[in-house]
């Protein structure tokens, strides 16, 4: 059986990170590689040095302002960002920086219904859209009487399994699944405006022609809290340059590489042992009774 593939597109004018996925990809070899880095390359030289620029939209984010102050009172998006600085307002696509090295398309799914520009309701259902799906395989073993082993698989490759006290009584435990954020976010930090979440909505929506969106705006104070902490992300001397990359890049054909690679999937493992052991007062002081 033939594994699914999906599409890559890859910024390349920054310089590679370590991804073997790019290494194995068939239908260029080191020399094409090294040509298309350097048209990149030319091509962001020939950019202006960047310059500070507000992407909040002020009178668009007046304009609309009933229907932000209606979506703030979601009580998710409360829960989602309780210990950041943030707020709802509209922002420019255009003048957004990535930090963000790939965007990873399936084609066997379907692009969501992009709303037109102007289109305001639709706009704040497609950015304070609803939970990400959850939806797994559940594969355990029946064997062991002692040990419980489960695994979740699922292609939302942001679940996760999350500590949730609400959710105990009953007999059951303290934990719930998480897809992911919904929010479609911006992040300014350090005078500099990035997109935090939604990068294929984003991509979609400049498509279609769309740039102006509104999003939930968190006033970074680290670049813990802006999120681009993981290897794969570009790091602070690419995005505090003078030519960062920009959202709007992975829309140059001359900026990006495409390729094909085998879909990935999230895999959740969990092992539960049982055992007898002596009784820890310290311990039992930590933890929580439910």
């Amino acid at each position: 059986m033939t594994s699914p593939k999906v599409d890559v597109h890859e910024l390349i004018a920054w310089g590679l990170d370590e991804y073997s996925y790019r290494d194995g990809a068939a239908g260029f070899d080191s020399t094409e590689l090294a040509a298309r880095i350097r048209r990149a390359n030319t091509r962001l030289a020939e950019r202006d040095r960047y310059a500070t620029t507000n992407a909040l939209l002020e009178q668009e984010t007046r304009d609309i302002q009933p229907l932000l102050a209606m979506a703030t009172q979601r009580e998710d998006l409360h829960l989602e960002y309780q210990s950041l600085d943030w707020t709802l307002g509209v922002v420019d696509l255009r003048l957004l920086l990535a930090f963000q090295r790939r965007l990873i398309f399936s084609p066997s799914r379907q692009a969501s219904f992009t709303p037109k520009q102007g289109d305001w309701p639709g706009l704040i259902s497609l950015a304070v859209s609803s939970q990400r799906s959850t939806e797994h395989l559940l594969v355990h073993n029946g064997s062991d009487t002692d040990r419980l082993d489960i695994s979740l698989h699922s292609n939302n490759p942001d679940l996760q399994l999350r500590f949730t006290p609400k959710t105990s009584g009953c007999g059951a435990l303290p934990l719930s699944l998480y897809g992911g954020s919904p929010f479609f976010e911006v992040a300014e930090l350090r005078g500099r405006w990035f997109l935090r979440d939604g990068y294929h909505r984003a991509y979609h929506l400049l498509q279609a022609g769309v740039d102006r969106i509104p999003a939930v705006v968190i006033y970074a104070r680290s670049i813990e809290e802006l999120g681009a902490t993981t290897p794969w992300f570009f790091h602070d001397e690419q995005l505090f340059s003078d030519r960062p990359p920009r959202v709007t890049d992975f829309l140059d054909s001359s900026m990006i590489l495409r390729y094909e690679r085998t879909a990935l999937r999230k895999v959740i493992r969990i092992r539960v042992e049982e055992s007898l052991e002596p009784f820890d007062e310290i311990q039992e002081g930590q933890g929580e009774r439910l």
